[in-house]
């Protein structure tokens, strides 16, 4: 009896001991992570989460800085007169140790907007495949902002989303206007870029604002207050689907290169 009263104990003790050791690590933000661009000349915020209170450290470019998480387990440093050049590695510590690699210091773009800024390398390659085969530039780099909504509430991270250096591979998922745009900087100013795409096709400027700022706009903001329904949203989404599938079908069949073909949706 005492020996499997023993095991329990140490299982739960081992429990314990990984709960705790998990509440100290010290996590970042999909943005701040290996490969990222910070801004020269600027004053730059790095951010993340820890336990409660807990001491955080982080060293850069031959100095280091301090800050304690607050109650919710936030902190936040300032890095200031960052001058051109990387890559660089960046050491967090707290619970745990993060070690980012590859950092550029340049200049960072939102690159923001419906499809025009949306549309990939990829579906504009057949003209341009020149410049697609010599994009290789280690210097010019694509973070892709995930196409994700939520109508409830903000959120304090991303889902998903890293760094990419510019190649002929990765570049066809670099949105075109940003990708041309970059190049274009950096011929000039040989200095890094960094582009923040946080593009949506049909996206009116509304659905980009927060809660707070459409108050000032009350049909807007009540319509924002509609689509906190999840049921409307799934009614509106299917809806959507047997529309498209209905264009599709009419598509095909008025299309008289279809003719004698199976349909295929």
């Amino acid at each position: 009896m005492n020996s499997k009263v023993n095991i329990v104990m140490k299982i739960l003790l081992a429990f314990l001991i990984l709960f705790s050791s998990t509440l100290g690590q010290v996590r970042l933000p999909r943005l701040i992570s290996d490969g990222m661009v910070l801004q020269r000349d600027s004053d730059v915020k790095i951010w993340g989460w820890a336990a409660h209170h807990e001491n955080v450290s982080l060293r850069f470019l031959d100095s280091t800085y301090h800050a304690t998480a607050d109650g919710s387990g936030a902190w936040s440093i300032i890095l200031s007169g960052l001058q051109p050049g990387g890559p660089y590695d960046m050491r967090i510590e707290a619970g745990n140790v993060i070690t980012l690699s590859d950092i550029m210091i340049g200049d960072v773009w939102v690159c923001s907007g419906q499809s025009n800024m949306e549309l990939s390398m990829r579906r504009v390659s057949p003209i341009y495949e020149t410049e697609i085969a010599t994009s290789d530039n280690a210097a010019i780099r694509h973070f892709s902002v995930p196409q994700q909504y939520d109508f409830t509430a903000p959120h304090d991270d991303l889902p998903s989303g890293s760094w990419t250096r510019a190649n002929s591979k990765t570049v066809l998922d670099f949105s075109a206007v940003a990708y041309f745009f970059a190049r274009e900087l950096y011929d000039r100013y040989k200095v890094p870029i960094g582009l923040i795409n946080a593009s949506l096709g049909g996206s009116p400027a509304e659905s980009w604002m927060s809660e707070d700022a459409l108050r000032s706009f009350p049909v807007h903001y009540q319509e924002a207050q509609r689509f906190k329904d999840s049921t409307l949203i799934r009614s509106i989404e299917l809806d959507d689907s047997k529309r498209i599938q209905a264009w599709y079908r009419l598509l095909g069949e008025r299309d008289e290169g279809h003719a004698g073909w199976p349909t295929t949706w």
